[in-house]
């Protein structure tokens, strides 16, 4: 009898020795929250794994979920390259390494005569990680530098996809999609309670309801189902405190996120149907406030909380060489698509546009196009 897609995830899962679990850097904080709920299950399973996400920061929003300062942002150690020397018909009597002018020197001393270049052998060990677990991410380019500076390891690896988003390009040997789900956090849920309803303890339950109470703004989207409901319930049954996770998202903020938060609100400007968000953050914001433009995203999931019609956030914002923009979307709308002259990066919710002196204008017109029509 052949598995179920759950039996056979379950079984990727316990024969992983080392995951590697991952997500696109411009994913909300669902994303997040569901990569910490998984990763609480591992542990549950004796499994070794680690969070990877492309230059991730731990934003002060999420600092009240377990384990949230484990989230590396550069995949290292991914695989060692070996020398072998030959010892069967000579000893070594003395090793010796030093770095000279970038070069990594190795001295090898045999007992008695020499070793030759056939002595040698080059090779790669196996890498480090046997599975990959992909969390929200529509497709591998999503993940930016983890995916561009190793492919190889991602078509060598076997890959578990989880994702809800209608986008996603089921690239996973085990793809775990369900575009009708309201979070991926929600989906997640769905994949531990039919593998053991037991292993949903407090702490994953509450990554999971801070994932869909982020996703969803607070169970105010469109996206919400009375299924989505029911496992809110259960997740504050098991112990998820639902009035800790809103007071950390939405009524505690550092001093520095408060500060940013009041420069990008002095600077905003929404068009008449309150439908575009628009702000601008310079060098001295940044300096001023005591922040970086990592903490954007956070900033923007608060502006859309007080002001719901918004389906368009754009905010501009200065680095030491350059004027980029963060853009969110709140609808269907593709913004890898529909912006693809501007080179964006990111996913189709979230992206994000590096832009030339001339640019700002042309994007600006594209937006209002894109939202009138």
């Amino acid at each position: 009898m052949s598995l179920t897609e759950t039996q056979q995830i379950y079984e990727a899962l316990k024969n992983s020795q080392n995951a590697l679990i991952t997500f696109s850097p411009n994913a909300n904080g669902d994303a997040v929250a569901s990569s910490l709920a998984l990763s609480l299950l591992l542990k549950k399973m004796n499994k070794n794994h680690e969070i990877v996400s492309n230059n991730f920061s731990a934003y002060d929003l999420y600092h009240f979920l377990p384990n949230i300062t484990s989230i590396k942002s550069t995949l290292t150690g991914l695989r060692k390259f070996l020398l072998k020397l030959n010892l069967q018909s000579n000893e070594l009597n003395k090793m010796n390494h030093f770095i000279e002018d970038s070069f990594l020197h190795i001295e090898l001393e045999p007992k008695s005569g020499i070793f030759s270049e056939s002595d040698l052998h080059l090779s790669h060990s196996k890498y480090k990680y046997d599975l990959i677990i992909t969390i929200s991410t529509p497709d591998l380019e999503s993940l930016e530098q983890i995916f561009e500076h190793h492919t190889d390891f991602f078509y060598q690896t076997p890959i578990l996809n989880i994702d809800h988003s209608t986008d996603n390009e089921y690239f996973g040997h085990y793809n775990y999609v369900n575009v009708t789900a309201s979070s991926a956090s929600e989906i997640l849920y769905d994949l531990i309670n039919n593998i053991d309803k037991n292993l949903v303890d407090e702490p994953i339950a509450t990554c999971l309801l801070t994932g869909m109470i982020l996703k969803t703004q607070s169970f105010r989207t469109t996206k919400v189902t009375p299924k989505s409901l029911n496992i809110a319930g259960d997740l504050i049954a098991t112990g998820a405190d639902r009035a800790n996770i809103i007071r950390n998202l939405y009524q505690t903020k550092s001093l520095n996120t408060l500060k940013l938060w009041g420069k990008l609100l002095q600077k905003l400007e929404l068009n008449q149907s309150k439908q575009i968000a628009i702000s601008h953050l310079t060098l001295d914001d940044f300096k001023q406030t005591k922040s970086t433009p990592e903490q954007i995203p956070g900033v923007i999931e608060e502006l859309i909380t007080n002001i719901p019609t918004i389906k368009l956030t754009v905010i501009f914002y200065e680095t030491q060489n350059s004027l980029s923009v963060l853009i969110k979307s709140e609808n269907d709308l593709n913004l890898l698509e529909k912006l693809y002259l501007f080179n964006p990066k990111g996913n189709k919710n979230m992206v994000k546009i590096k832009l030339g002196p001339a640019d700002k204008i042309k994007l600006l017109e594209k937006l209002y196009t894109i939202i009138t029509k």
